[in-house]
């Protein structure tokens, strides 16, 4: 049996009417309890605020994508070095550290929970392995779909039971916890050497669109009855004027589920853009943030400010997903032929 008491905590729990009151908490087994026996740990916690542990419900912390920066960007493992300190590990790296780095920065901040926000299925085994290796935080992991070929011939064949199948299987295979859709029809058309302007677009080969994609694998979720709602990264991510197909894919989701939302989207932030090119690129986080505020079955991510208050990071971020549109030009046949070539 473990105890502790945390004394002197200056404590805030809206649902118990408690506002920032001095109390002890007593923890026995990782429960709070009434009473701890005089033998607990103690721990004083004054001048300290005291919440319960953050759980960041969308993050890259594990698996390919995040392996990928660190390949692309070795200079970074020079940046945001600490040593070895009793049981702590050696850390580094500034913008994708390692996996002791992740761990311990968040529990800095307060996070206990991290769900890791897209998990390649043939990856699975190498984003656990590196869940071993966050210590300090619980982890799971968003399982990618978008472009799963039997989910397209499901949707394209209009069986919601059979897209509800091939999602339960996949999770229970490489042990996800939820769904995600990145780009929907948008990574397989480009293995075609095509695109999706936006949700009406037909993916090529399939002939079904993103607008059906979510549609049915948002259904085959409540379905399935599971604990999350699906995570959307929608079409054009980072493009002048995307903020008109981002309000036409939250438009699409129905309220099924009475308990929970019914769609997560995510990083709304790069799908809030109005213009129509980059010099007249412009925030349309308004229009975003009063049609969300109407549909309870939708919750997102954080909106921007204004572009002018955007603070730019002290080193280039990675760009890790290669979920943007922007790569689709460079990437046409004959026009990178060697490696390290720039578009």
């Amino acid at each position: 049996m473990n105890e502790l008491r945390i004394k002197n905590a200056c404590v805030i729990d809206p649902l118990r009417g408690i506002n920032a009151e001095t109390m002890d908490i007593a923890i026995r087994d990782g429960r709070i309890v009434e009473e701890v026996s005089g033998a607990a740990e103690v721990i004083d916690a004054h001048g300290m605020l005291t919440l319960p542990g953050g759980i960041d419900s969308h993050t890259h912390i594990c698996g390919t994508k995040v392996n990928f920066g660190r390949y692309m960007s070795p200079e970074d493992m020079r940046a945001g070095r600490t040593p070895r300190r009793g049981p702590l590990h050696a850390t580094s790296g500034y913008s994708v550290p390692t996996t002791y780095g992740n761990s311990y920065r968040y529990s800095v901040m307060g996070y206990t929970t991290l769900l890791e926000g897209a998990m390649a299925p043939l990856e699975a085994r190498h984003t656990h392995e590196e869940f071993l290796y966050t210590p300090l935080q619980d982890t799971m992991a968003n399982v990618l779909f978008d472009g799963n070929w039997g989910i397209l011939e499901a949707i394209r064949d209009g069986d919601t039971k059979r897209v509800a199948a091939i999602i339960a299987w996949t999770l229970s295979a490489v042990k996800g916890f939820g769904v995600k859709l990145t780009n929907p029809g948008g990574t397989e058309a480009w293995q075609w050497g095509k695109n999706v302007s936006c949700i009406r677009d037909p993916v090529p080969y399939f002939e079904v669109t993103p607008a059906e994609i979510i549609r049915s694998m948002v259904e085959a979720n409540e379905l399935l009855h599971l604990p999350h709602s699906v995570h959307l990264h929608c079409n054009n991510l980072g493009t002048p004027g995307n903020y008109t197909c981002t309000l036409g894919s939250l438009g699409l989701i129905p309220d099924l589920n009475k308990k929970r939302q019914t769609l997560y989207a995510t990083h709304v932030q790069f799908h809030a853009y109005g213009g129509s090119d980059w010099r007249g690129i412009s925030s349309k986080s308004e229009p975003i943030a009063k049609f969300v505020h109407k549909r309870p079955p939708i919750v997102v991510q954080p909106l921007p400010p204004p572009p002018r208050e955007v603070e730019q990071p002290r080193r280039g971020a990675r760009d890790r997903l290669g979920d943007h549109p922007g790569h689709l030009p460079a990437q046409e046949p004959g026009q990178l032929d060697h490696v390290g070539d720039r578009p």
